[in-house]
């Protein structure tokens, strides 16, 4: 999930009003655009590197008339070769829709949308709202308040050391020690008291870490208790297959869950919180097929213990 929206926009005379349409129809969308102009095309094959290295733009916008008698129709077939799967929204105040159409299908070209400059704008907020919808899961959910957290979390570590000088980091240091030791305390006294083991596994106090080492610990007993035969060397070899969890899952999280990202020359390149490489986009099919690996082995294990009703 992301907050930005890229837009390329190839035209050279769009007015205030227009840019403003659009932007107030991402806005509507929860976006934040990024507009990116081309007044004739020239630049198409810099702009589709970025497009490989970042896919900085979820949209294409076409217009037909173009800076120094370029036509977008004749410009539209590069436009696909180059940004394969990105939409592209082709209009015109000289042509009908059906028109368009036809131009785009004599060379048949996928993956166009067509309007007449009166309503453009309508339909690329349209489009906008589409590309949203296809966002809204809860893993990109979960994924966009990471996003936000992290940054949020690295810009209050920044303010905090630059006003937290001469006497203020001292009152600083004190205002943390007494939240966390506060904290600490509150859990000290209350922990205990929860009435069963569900209230203790819930408690905030409780996190993933402590939740999954409990879950191997008893998982290992278990084990341990079972006759031999292959149960047991099935359930033996999926707990070792979880074993780098840990490391390979919760620590990536946790990193991820501080980490910026921003661009250097092959792509993104993700930071830790204290700014140093951590990851980059090439890394991703690797973690990807970890974090499934790791998230079958413990639904194998569910399946085997938890009987379904």
């Amino acid at each position: 999930m992301k907050l930005q929206f890229g837009l390329l926009w190839i035209e050279d005379n769009f007015s205030p009003q227009e840019e403003e349409e659009i932007r107030r129809g991402a806005a509507d969308a929860g976006f934040e655009l990024g507009i990116t102009v081309s007044v004739d095309g020239t630049d198409i094959e810099d702009l589709a590197e970025r497009q490989r290295s970042y896919h900085a733009f979820d949209l294409v916008l076409l217009d037909l008339g173009l800076a120094g008698g370029v036509r977008g129709d004749a410009l539209a077939p590069e436009i696909r070769r180059l940004f394969r799967s990105t939409p592209i929204l082709f209009y015109s105040s000289g042509d009908t829709e059906a028109g368009l159409r036809d131009r785009m299908a004599k060379d048949r070209i996928e993956g166009v949308f067509c309007a007449n400059r009166d309503n453009f704008t309508a339909r690329a907020s349209e489009l906008i709202q589409d590309y949203a919808h296809t966002l809204n899961r809860l893993s990109g959910m979960r994924g966009l308040a990471m996003e936000v957290v992290a940054e949020v979390d690295v810009i209050c570590r920044k303010v905090i050391l630059e006003l937290a000088v001469g006497d203020a980091e001292e009152v600083a240091a004190k205002f943390l020690d007494k939240a966390v030791c506060d904290q600490s305390s509150a859990n000290l006294e209350k922990f205990p008291t929860q009435s069963n083991l569900a209230e203790r596994i819930d408690h905030p106090a409780t996190d993933s870490m402590m939740s999954f080492n409990l879950f191997r610990e008893l998982l290992r007993k278990h084990i341990a208790k079972m006759p031999d035969g292959e149960a047991k060397d099935d359930l033996r070899a999926l707990r070792a297959a979880t074993k780098d969890y840990r490391d390979r899952v919760l620590e990536v999280r946790n990193i991820l869950g501080h980490a910026l990202e921003t661009r250097n020359d092959k792509g993104w390149l993700i930071l830790d919180r204290n700014g140093e490489p951590f990851m980059t986009v090439s890394d991703f099919p690797s973690h990807r097929s970890t974090f499934l690996n790791q998230l079958r082995a413990v639904r194998q294990i569910s399946d085997i213990l938890i009987t379904k009703d």
